[in-house]
């Protein structure tokens, strides 16, 4: 009778510690994924701010005359050299159709498009794309922006991009699943619209 305990306590044990074993490993996975998703979205955030900022930056270089020619909430046009002597380009950024390639909900795609590259539409789990004009008082200039006037007042321009990982991160031992999303933001004085900030 004794044995048959033993034997019996011994199994309860045995499974008490194979399902101990298996949750954390189950918690393990899911902290893998979670940093893996989100070191992803953190690039991807941290390149296309770079893309922005360079473009942003080029902004009327090299260009006489009007050098944004639309300016909206979710896309802006404008024309500048981008590299140093090279041609005068003409570079829109907008929000694009929804990306229906990811499980992501809530993402566009963000298109660019230069007159020396054609339209490149990119998928970077883009949730939010805004755009704020302010002219010389760095006063926010309210939309609808249409006029030449109004265009031609423009001398900084924030931006503000959401990125969300393409896919969901299941938490363990729950039902739901989460989007890692990074937010980046900010005013840029592009040197050629007449507004650098000199502070």
């Amino acid at each position: 009778m004794a044995s048959m305990l033993d034997m019996v306590g011994s199994a309860i044990i045995f499974g008490v510690l194979i399902l101990t074993v298996a949750r954390v490993q189950e918690n393990l996975n899911s902290t893998m994924y979670q940093n893996s998703f989100n070191m992803q979205t953190q690039v991807i955030a941290v390149n296309m701010a770079r893309q922005v900022e360079h473009d942003f930056t080029k902004i009327g270089y090299r260009v006489t005359g009007q050098k944004i020619f639309r300016a909206e909430s979710t896309a802006v046009a404008f024309k500048g050299a981008l590299t140093y002597g090279g041609a005068v380009d003409s570079i829109v950024y907008q929000l694009g159709e929804a990306d229906t390639t990811t499980q992501n909900p809530n993402d566009f795609r963000l298109l660019r498009t230069s007159s020396s590259g054609g339209a490149v539409s990119q998928r970077v789990g883009l949730t939010d794309l805004r755009f704020t004009f302010f002219d010389t008082t760095n006063t926010r200039i309210p939309f609808p922006i249409s006029t030449t006037a109004q265009l031609n007042s423009i001398r900084s321009i924030n931006v503000r991009l959401r990125f969300e990982s393409l896919e969901p991160v299941h938490q363990a031992g729950l039902d739901s699943a989460i989007y890692f999303g990074v937010n980046w933001e900010k005013l840029i004085y592009a040197r050629n619209l007449g507004g650098l900030n000199l502070r």
